[in-house]
């Protein structure tokens, strides 16, 4: 984002006049590593560019949001793992998985874990970008905000994401303002020529679009939504809108009257419909989306939920009538009315796999109900145990109540984090949960590349999971066996356990 293109003539092949952004932008070495810039743009007259960031600070691909302690891992979970394999690992990551491994995912990607030992300083930043683009791809837009505002140094490719990110949360003003006069290398030329226009410098807005695309510095589907966006009431006809939508353009084709809806977007996208200008349909559309990436508390979805009576049927109307149906049943202390929803609850949730959020809504509530668990119907006793066992909540309540199975008595004993587990002979998911803890993890994978690069063999142990959350007992003895070998009990109890409630479709 530089400062405006005054020259609207070129002569010898450059603007006549043109000032030192344009200048320098083109005058710099390409500097990119997979398609992802890395240094700030540097006087033409420098000879040598000079990395400077304050005494004590993190290096750029350290940065995080905590400490690797608070995840039970190694600072130097990386290792010497190849720095290609890093990158290729974190833009795999699952997000299609358990709530629990959901969020070991994020814990992995917001940690201050030490660089992998191999990268190179030509490719320094290459790692936090790939966490970042990771993050954004999750939904997790405010926890990519806050890993580039910790960064020591703000790089091109930095500067790029964070005004995509304000585009996505609406914030684009804001950052026009912050940004003003750093450039970015890709889409930095359309983000520059949008803050004109949103400034009102029209003028200049025009002068730096047709001196970019002459220049070839805009894709031409851009510079077509840039033309629409400062010409608007001279259009006639209202093209479709791009095939690969940005921030960018998804913005401007929203400020033109013509917003595409975000539902047929990534889930990142879902943020515009929570900024009060949406009805309540699409608030509550994008609540669950962004619930079920697991970057919305439940809470927050629940207040959605009991904001006003629904108004029609079916999908998420029904969720809503089914909250607010337990709701009541809770305050009256109607044992039969809260069996009635329990039963009719959950199946709701379940077929929007949304059962974790909905346990977290209620387990307390539930727990500290007062209705005794035996003036509920069996069915909703087995759902008042998902509920307990879910979330770790009155363990010694869910205990009292659990079905008679074995896969409830594994569950059970791995909840209570107790050594003697049932022994279960067949090839069921129980079987294969109960295999992947029947001996120390040492015994079983011995061979596996821990200190070397403990990364690596996370990655691959969520890549097992989401395999496994989708019924394959296999998957899930490798993905367990790898988790325990990390030393992440905690979290490895509570994936097997999601993986013997909770029913995922392939």
């Amino acid at each position: 984002m530089a400062l405006p293109l005054d020259a609207q003539t070129l002569q010898g092949g450059r603007p006549l006049n043109a000032i030192d952004w344009l200048e320098d932008a083109m005058s710099q070495p390409d500097t990119t590593i997979g398609g992802m810039s890395l240094p700030l743009v540097t006087p033409q007259d420098t000879p040598e560019a000079i990395a400077v960031s304050p005494l004590g600070a993190p290096a750029l691909d350290q940065v995080g949001l905590f400490v690797p302690q608070r995840v039970g891992l190694p600072r130097d979970l990386w290792g010497g793992a190849p720095v290609p394999e890093v990158l290729a690992g974190i833009s795999a990551l699952p997000v299609d998985t358990l709530p629990a491994a959901l969020q070991l995912g994020y814990r992995l990607l917001l940690a201050e874990f030490d660089p992998p030992a191999q990268l190179q300083p030509e490719t320094q930043g290459t790692v936090l970008v790939a966490r970042i683009d990771k993050l954004m791809a999750m939904g997790a837009l405010e926890q990519a905000s806050q890993l580039i505002d910790a960064a020591p140094v703000r790089t091109a490719a930095l500067n790029t994401r964070a005004f995509d990110i304000a585009l996505l949360l609406g914030e684009e003003d804001s950052a026009c303002t912050s940004m003003s006069g750093q450039i970015t290398t890709d889409f930095g030329h359309g983000a520059k020529i949008f803050c004109l226009a949103r400034r009102g410098d029209w003028q200049a807005a025009y002068t730096t679009l047709n001196a970019t695309t002459s220049l070839g510095l805009l894709e031409a589907s851009e510079a077509s939504l840039l033309q629409r966006f400062l010409e608007e009431e001279d259009a006639h006809v209202t093209p479709p809108p791009p095939a690969e939508l940005s921030p960018l353009g998804w913005r401007i084709l929203e400020a033109l009257g013509d917003p595409v809806p975000t539902a047929s977007l990534p889930v990142a996208y879902a943020y515009a419909d929570l900024r009060g200008t949406s009805g309540w349909r699409a608030q509550l559309d994008a609540a669950e989306r962004l619930t079920r990436a697991g970057v919305m508390q439940p809470n927050r979805l629940l207040g959605l939920y009991a904001q006003r009576r629904p108004a029609a049927s079916g999908g998420v109307w029904e969720r809503v009538r089914a909250v607010q149906t337990l709701d009541h049943a809770l305050a009256s202390g109607d044992s039969a009315g809260l069996s009635r929803a329990l039963n009719d609850a959950w199946p709701k949730f379940a077929s929007v796999e949304l059962e974790v959020a909905f346990a977290q809504m209620f387990a307390e509530t539930l727990a500290e109900s007062g209705t005794d668990p035996a003036t509920l119907d069996a069915s909703a006793r087995t759902i008042l145990w998902h509920v307990l066992m879910l979330t770790q909540t009155r363990l010694d309540l869910a205990g009292q109540i659990a079905p008679q199975s074995d896969k409830a008595r594994l569950a059970t004993a791995l909840a209570m984090n107790d050594a003697s587990l049932p022994d279960i002979e067949s090839s069921s998911m129980a079987a294969a949960v109960a295999q992947a803890f029947a001996s120390s993890p040492e015994t079983d994978m011995s061979t596996a590349p821990v200190a070397s690069a403990g990364g690596l063999l996370l990655l691959d142990a969520l890549n097992h999971i989401a395999h496994a959350a989708v019924g394959d007992p296999r998957e899930a003895r490798l993905g367990l066996q790898s988790l325990r070998l990390l030393g992440l009990d905690d979290a490895t109890r509570q994936i097997a356990i999601e993986l013997l409630l909770l029913e995922r479709r392939g």
